[in-house]
């Protein structure tokens, strides 16, 4: 009879565990059916009606084929999920385990590996690296002996090199070495780099700066960079679908997404081929770069075996505290991260694009919530940032939710004086043009995007409703000028 009423006992007990653990999992599945069901736009406008979408409504709209999408919750992945297909010429559905291009996300992973090796004092970040090049000279520029080109620097974008990144080369074409697009030579369709900031002084991003800490550390373990950042990051986190490789394996191509243009056409080759590993050649999935988010944060908090609390939050203060930086990067740089926020609401982030692809991390350390994205498109950048305001709503995240704004009403003559082309100080140009949408004109930008403007509340103030970008006109003499991304353009002669 005992017996009888233990095995009663346990079967009950065991019951009511199945059932808890089925009510947490529908929960679960709930709040990522409500996410998949809630995208929104970054600004809503006051008294009106907030429009959702689901996922596949804004895929479509932005003209995204593929999107992968992790979602952290209590320091763990709470859930990941694929949707749409591989292209816009393919039936195969995106998956959780499906490689996209992590872009510009492999410089913290890069940052990450090379604060274990000097942890392990392989290697010291505030050396001058050219100790470490051996006969490779670094060209002669506004380092001194006293203030040298640090991988501290390089790694934070305060070394003073050239800034900008890199386009990658098309399947068959000829790649150059890391020298080789140091130096600009070759095949490589970069210019030399140049060293034409005094070091620390200014925070400019550099994606020359990586390539150079990816030739140091080959100097230093002379192994290839592949293989060290299997042995010092993916391995130890647990990235098993990620790599620095540029030759998938057949294996891997066969769920690889292709890269698409934000007009939807594929990229030619399917995607391009980015020697430059360091800077721009990670291939990941969102599960394993939550993984790399999660690490970051147990290191930040002192709970991590890989590397150590001091390291870590080097990693995530601030380099210079200013508000221009902040204005420009959305938020202070860091070494190679973006912090933002304090005390519990404190969190780091890194973007990513390669052409054909669009990447973004994010994590709150002292929550554990968080989340990464990675799309097959130029455009996937909207698909990802409606996600996580959803995202916002459901798990009450204290960014990413829409912004509110009043309209204003227009003047159609003064409106007319704004329609013409734009020049700025940093050489791009920028058209504003007459429109059927929204509020009568729209931004041009170079590759062909039109942002159609709204008037909100504020002297010649404008709105993108889809990105939030903002816009606004003002006067310099009797010449308009353009206020867009925190730089002025001013009109070109009509």
């Amino acid at each position: 009879m005992k017996k009888n009423i233990i095995i009663s006992l346990s079967i009950s007990l065991f019951s009511m565990l199945s059932i808890q653990i089925s009510a947490i999992s529908q929960s679960k599945m709930s709040k990522k059916n409500i996410v998949e069901k809630s995208l929104s736009l970054p600004i809503r406008f006051n008294g009106e009606k907030t429009e959702t979408y689901t996922i596949e409504e804004r895929m479509h709209h932005h003209k995204t084929p593929g999107f992968s999408f992790a979602l952290i919750n209590n320091g763990q992945v709470e859930w990941a999920d694929g949707y749409g297909a591989l292209s816009n010429k393919s039936n195969v559905p995106v998956t959780k385990e499906t490689l996209f291009q992590a872009a510009s996300i492999a410089k913290p992973v890069t940052a990450y590996a090379v604060m274990r090796m000097h942890e392990k004092k392989y290697l010291d970040i505030n050396e001058n690296v050219q100790k470490y090049l051996e006969i490779f000279e670094l060209p002669q520029g506004k380092q001194t002996r006293e203030n040298p080109v640090t991988l501290e620097r390089l790694l934070a974008h305060t070394a003073g090199l050239t800034p900008g990144g890199y386009i990658g080369y098309e399947k068959g074409e000829p790649v150059p070495t890391d020298e080789q697009t140091f130096r600009g030579k070759g095949p490589s369709t970069s210019k030399q780099a140049e060293i034409g900031i005094e070091p620390g002084t200014e925070v400019k991003y550099s994606g020359a700066g990586y390539t150079l800490t990816e030739i140091v550390l080959q100097k230093i373990f002379q192994q290839p960079f592949t293989q060290l950042m299997n042995k010092w990051v993916l391995a130890g986190v647990g990235m098993k679908e990620s790599t620095f490789n540029q030759s998938l394996t057949l294996r891997q191509q066969s769920n690889t997404a292709a890269g698409h243009h934000s007009n939807g056409d594929q990229v030619k080759g399917s995607w391009k081929i980015h020697p430059e590993q360091a800077a721009a050649g990670l291939w990941s999935t969102p599960t394993d770069l939550a993984k790399f988010a999660i690490e970051m944060s147990q290191a930040y908090l002192g709970k991590s075996n890989n590397l150590n609390q001091k390291l870590a939050k080097k990693l995530l203060s601030p380099v210079f505290k200013d508000k221009d930086l902040s204005d420009s990067f959305g938020g202070q740089p860091a070494i190679t991260f973006v912090v933002n926020g304090d005390g519990s609401e404190f969190m780091f982030s890194h973007a990513g694009g390669n052409i054909g692809y669009r990447s973004y991390m994010v994590m709150y350390p002292h929550s554990g919530k968080g989340a990464v994205f990675m799309a097959n498109s130029d455009a996937g950048f909207g698909v990802g940032m409606e996600m996580l305001r959803a995202v916002s709503e459901v798990y009450d995240w204290p960014n990413f939710k829409s912004k509110e704004l009043k309209r204003r009403s227009v003047n159609k003559l003064n409106q007319a004086t704004f329609i013409g082309e734009y020049s700025f100080d940093s050489g791009w140009q920028a058209k504003i043009i007459s429109s059927k949408m929204a509020d009568g004109i729209a931004v041009e930008f170079p590759n062909g995007d039109v942002y159609p403007l709204t008037a909100i509340q504020g002297k010649d103030r404008y709105v993108h409703q889809d990105t939030g970008v903002n816009v606004e006109f003002s006067l310099s003499g009797d010449r308009v000028q353009l206020h867009l991304y925190n730089q002025i353009g001013k009109m070109n002669s009509k």
